[in-house]
């Protein structure tokens, strides 16, 4: 029926920039300063860039005739068009489903005037009328759901070395 549709949020990305740039001139003096300032400073400036580009450069909003799928700071959520019952977006998205709510870190909240005159959010606007368009299609007619839970994925390895910095922002300046 349509176009496969990725949306991202142009602001987020130049965080997600400006996050990892201050990351690495902090690195950067922390190397020229020595090893002790490296020991300190290293892990805690590693982790502000790894989660700056996690959180602000990987969300995204898939739309597609299939699914929407919804990727996260931590975790992807596939979110299949019959578990969708209603689409919010006046702070975003925020999809209610069957199995509970999904909000979409990517997508991007509308202005203030047009959050105070009740607009829908860009991302919002695409899936309400991705689902108008499948429901008066048919599609949706004979509603069943695909399994018990929506199907998602953690981003293991992003978990994993944000935890690994953590650790090392504690123990690192306890060698010094």
């Amino acid at each position: 029926m349509g176009t496969t549709v990725l949306l991202r949020s142009r602001s987020a990305r130049a965080l997600a920039v400006a996050t990892v740039a201050v990351a690495l001139v902090g690195l950067v003096s922390a190397v020229v300063d020595g090893l002790d300032v490296v020991l300190d400073y290293g892990a805690p400036l590693l982790a502000m860039g790894l989660l700056g580009w996690a959180a602000f450069w990987m969300p995204y909003v898939e739309v597609s005739d299939g699914e929407v799928v919804v990727r996260n700071t931590l975790r992807t959520v596939h979110v299949p068009w019959p578990a969708i019952e209603s689409v919010e977006g006046r702070y975003g998205l925020r999809l209610v489903t069957a199995y509970g709510s999904v909000t979409a870190w990517a997508a991007s909240a509308p202005g203030g005037r047009q959050r105070a005159r009740v607009e829908q959010s860009e991302a919002a606007a695409l899936v309400e009328a991705r689902l108008a368009e499948l429901r008066a299609a048919g599609y949706l007619d004979e509603r069943r759901l695909e399994g018990p839970r929506l199907r998602t994925a953690w981003h293991g390895p992003i978990i994993a070395a944000l935890v690994l910095l953590a650790v090392a922002t504690v123990v690192l300046p306890l060698l010094t």
